[in-house]
């Protein structure tokens, strides 16, 4: 396995690189609007790790990728929030 970069630079070269083929690639279905409350389950676990992720790597000296695990999971939180799939309780 290939060790990722912690320049800060390079790591947001190769996001925005990877960030810009998956939005082109992007379509709207056109079935099933419907989410789940078990996709929303799933999204949940999904930011945990990534905070877990954020944890870890700030812990273990990886500040970039603390931050990029970090802005995973706020990304993840904010699209439940922009859905109305969820709500900020005692939010400031």
């Amino acid at each position: 396995m290939t060790e990722l970069s912690e320049n800060p630079a390079e790591r947001a070269q190769m996001y925005i690189v990877s960030f810009e083929s998956a939005v082109h690639e992007f379509v709207p279905r056109k079935k099933d609007t419907l989410v789940r409350n078990l996709n929303v389950t799933r999204i949940a676990d999904t930011i945990e790790r990534y905070l877990k992720d954020a944890h870890y790597y700030l812990e273990h000296d990886k500040p970039s990728t603390s931050l990029a695990s970090i802005a995973y999971a706020e990304g993840l939180l904010d699209a439940l929030k922009f859905l109305e799939l969820v709500e900020i309780r005692n939010a400031q």
